[in-house]
This record gives structure tokens, sequence and C-alpha cells, in this order.
């Protein structure tokens, strides 16, 4: 299972506003991961507005939710541009989100304050998209489509009590839709029947 907690944090230097050098480089147009041939590449914005966070991952109490990518997309950048602030002696380093299959078997966890081991408030940007391929932390979501996404504590001070919020802002979620295999086919003889025409 590949679930990085600090990573993608650690690519803004707390909070600064460009991923670094080869840490977390940060997409650049298009094909900056290198896609190639008829994937198209889309973007996914969640607005992080009034959503709490409340204890530990995987706890019933947390706020998920699953947006619908499409099947078996890969998704290949992540960027963030939001507020937090924590509730009595909780920090601002222990709010975390979770960018999963809807299996939770693969993906990663973005802590935008992780710097931060201390309670308040504070405001946090990757500057951008960063490059989730460059740092072979891209991953695929399954053939629901579902891209999992869980609000939780990364150290839970009270448990069944919000320990902090996400007050406002936007998660970013770049990815590849993947056509099904039927549709590459088709492609693939349009593809050959251009080319017989052109003799």
């Amino acid at each position: 299972m590949k679930k990085i907690g600090l990573i993608l944090a650690i690519a803004v230097a707390a909070g600064t506003a460009q991923a670094k050098d080869n840490v977390g480089k940060l997409l650049q147009g298009v094909n900056a991961n290198g896609g190639t041939g008829n994937r198209s590449i889309s973007t996914l914005n969640v607005n992080v507005a009034g959503t709490p966070s409340w204890d530990s991952y995987g706890s019933a109490n947390n706020v998920v939710i699953g947006p619908n990518i499409g099947a078996n997309s890969h998704v290949i950048g992540i960027g963030w541009d939001v507020s937090l602030s924590t509730v009595g002696a909780s920090w601002l380093s222990e709010l975390v989100v979770s960018f999963e299959d809807s299996a939770a078997t693969t993906g990663v966890f973005l802590t935008p304050g992780v710097a931060d081991g201390f309670p308040g408030s504070g405001v946090y940007t990757s500057g951008g998209v960063v490059d989730l391929v460059g740092l072979s932390l891209d991953f695929t979501v399954g053939g629901d489509g579902v891209l999992r996404m869980e609000f939780f504590e990364g150290f839970d001070d009270i448990s069944n009590s919000i320990d902090g919020f996400w007050d406002a802002g936007i998660l970013t979620v770049q990815y590849e839709a993947i056509p099904a295999p039927g549709s590459l086919a088709l492609l693939a003889g349009a593809g050959f029947i251009a080319a017989r025409r052109r003799r």
C-alpha cells in the first residue's frame, strides 16, 4: 500500500508557494506527466469549506467523499490552497486528507500544515499542482472510478470530537482518464483505416 503522510506537504516547504527541486515539481501544461496517445487529462476541484476533522484514519465519524473520476483513472497531480484551524490543543500538523482508490489500497495522504506543530490557524498552498509522477506517488483508482477522500486526524487528541476544520479553500486533483479497452480497439481500428486510405 502506497500511503505517504508527509511527502506532499514537504514538497512545498511548510507552506511556501512552490514545490522545490526534485522533491515535487509543479506540473507544466497538459503533457507534463508524459501522457501520450488518446488519454485526456482532467482536473477535479474539491471545495473543502467547513469540513470538520474528527478522528484517526478509518473512524466512522470522519468525512469521506467519493467523487467519480472514471474507471481506472490515473491520478498524476494534487494541489491545495486551503485554510485550516484547530480546536483545543489539536495541532495544525494533525489535519490530513487521503486520496485513494475506493478499496483504500493505494493512494497518498496530504498534510498541508506538516511543519506547524501547534494549535491555531494557518493558510497553506502548493502554488500549483504537484507532479505525483515525478515523486513516484501517482496511482490508479479502481474500475468503479471512485476517488476516496477521507478527512482525518494524524493524531487524535479527543475521540468522537472535532479536532479541527478545513475552513476554506480548494483541493485540486489532476488525472488521466484511461479509455475503456473497447474504446482503444475502436481508436486503433480507426487509425488503421485512416492509414490504409492514405496509400
